[in-house]
């Protein structure tokens, strides 16, 4: 029979998330909601001189800093093996398995076969948002993946309003982003609200810029976040610091 343990503290963990996992106490946390790195496989179609011809240059970075601000360039999103590694040591630290995972489309089969081996239930959700350049030659890029896996007994909350249930989210992209992939806030507090109840401990291996920290938060739940990005992680601490003053002096 597993006995439950409960996150006495809130915290925000540097460092590799497969070795600060080992850390936390079996059993812990009621759901997942991360971001992690997208893989991408498109090239940009940028050339480069090679010998007496050109070849293509794989430059499609998750995201790509031309502006010299001194942060991080990612090049690949999680390999097959890299999502493996992290959902396995994930699994020790679940009451009962329930994330929900935003990814791309080419990441999409590697959570639902992992979900497969393991017996967990899958759904794939979308998050539809505006775009303002449409080519005609291709699909435009107005969606975005977020893979839900979860075991039994992990039924999502009654609520009212019908529109929460739909596995589509209308949510407009941010304009001033901590994170040049930063998810919107109220897209992410629907997911808790669905699956978690106050007092509930919620986990992100990847938080970025802790927006599902902050919205732990406000909706009365408890928060563990990890990163290995020094300047990442130092925006996701003076945001819970000033979060955190702002409703205490309220």
């Amino acid at each position: 029979m597993k006995h439950y343990n409960t996150i006495e503290e809130n915290k925000l963990m540097f460092g590799d998330n497969l070795k600060l996992m080992d850390k936390l106490p079996a059993f812990s946390f009621s759901l997942i909601v991360t971001d992690p790195p997208y893989l991408f496989s498109k090239h940009s179609g940028k050339e480069e001189a090679a010998g007496e011809g050109k070849k293509k240059i794989n430059n499609s970075p998750l995201f790509d800093y031309g502006d010299n601000t001194g942060m991080c360039r990612i090049k690949n999103g999680l390999s097959n093996e890299q999502v493996e590694a992290w959902l396995d040591k994930s699994v020790r630290l679940m009451k009962k398995y329930n994330a929900y995972i935003f990814c791309s489309e080419e990441q999409i089969a590697d959570y639902y076969l992992w979900s497969q081996k393991r017996g967990y239930k899958f759904s794939v959700l979308v998050w539809e948002k505006p775009v303002s350049i449409i080519s005609k030659q291709r699909f435009c890029q107005n969606a975005e993946f977020i893979v839900r896996i979860y075991d039994k007994g992990t039924a999502l909350n009654k609520f009212d309003d019908s529109s929460m249930y739909s596995r589509v989210f209308h949510s407009k992209p941010l304009r001033d982003k901590l994170h040049p992939t930063q998810k919107p806030l109220d897209l992410v507090k629907r997911l808790i609200l669905l699956s978690t109840n106050e007092g509930d401990a919620v986990l992100d291996p990847f938080m970025g810029s802790a927006t599902t920290c902050v919205a732990a938060i406000q909706l009365g739940r408890k928060y563990v976040g990890m990163d290995n990005n020094k300047k990442f992680f130092s925006i996701a601490e003076d945001r819970i610091r000033k979060l955190s003053e702002n409703l205490f002096n309220a």
